[in-house]
């Protein structure tokens, strides 16, 4: 009785379309379809379609690539701690960029560990504490490669194509919502790390 009164007191929404009881219930019931569904509507909702919107509006989408690269930022982190199953980036964040680039078939091709580097504090660290990158690093929506480095070379920065890292991102979310309601026996423990951060998110009453 007392569980039902709190989770009905904290029944914030998670999502545009679900909320914490909605969790519970697929947790509840080992609904793996239900629980990519929560997970990818709230992806969609706070990340994704506020990006394609921004890119429909002709009159904004060409001069958004700072918006766009910084809620991609976000992303990625928020996707790193589902993996390890964190409530927040512990120690090093540099560090974890590193490791899903690297991690990621999606990004790996296009990231040497001096490249993630100076993607993670020339855009991330320049977009969301400075609302700008850093140096010569440049963002662009016409680039043959997702990275490459800026002219004079990566001691000047990088060249970033906005629109082959988002849709790296999208096919990198698609990839995760697979593998997680596939459930195979190695994606165990993939299985329970996003558990724990949807428990996170929905106050650990789940």
């Amino acid at each position: 009785m007392g569980h039902s009164i709190q989770l009905q007191a904290n029944n914030k929404s998670i999502s545009p379309k679900y909320r914490v009881s909605d969790w519970c219930d697929a947790r509840q019931s080992d609904d793996w379809a239900t629980m990519v569904a929560i997970f990818r509507d709230r992806l969609n909702g706070r990340f994704l379609e506020p990006i394609e919107l921004i890119e429909k509006d002709n009159n904004i989408g060409e001069f958004a690539g700072f918006s766009i690269m910084s809620l991609d930022c976000l992303l990625v982190e928020t996707l790193n701690q589902f993996y390890q199953g964190w409530d927040e980036t512990p120690g090093n964040h540099q560090r974890q960029f590193w490791k899903f680039f690297r991690e990621s078939e999606y990004f790996k091709p296009n990231f040497t560990r001096r490249m993630s580097d100076i993607f993670y504090s020339h855009v991330r660290c320049g977009l969301l504490h400075q609302a700008q990158t850093k140096k010569r690093t440049l963002i662009r929506a016409d680039q043959d490669r997702m990275i490459s480095p800026s002219p004079g070379g990566l001691v000047n920065g990088i060249i970033v194509d906005r629109i082959r890292f988002h849709d790296a991102l999208k096919q990198e979310v698609s990839a995760y919502s697979r593998r997680l309601e596939a459930g195979r026996p190695s994606d165990a423990n993939l299985r329970q790390n996003f558990i724990t951060k949807m428990q996170y998110i929905c106050g650990e009453q789940a």
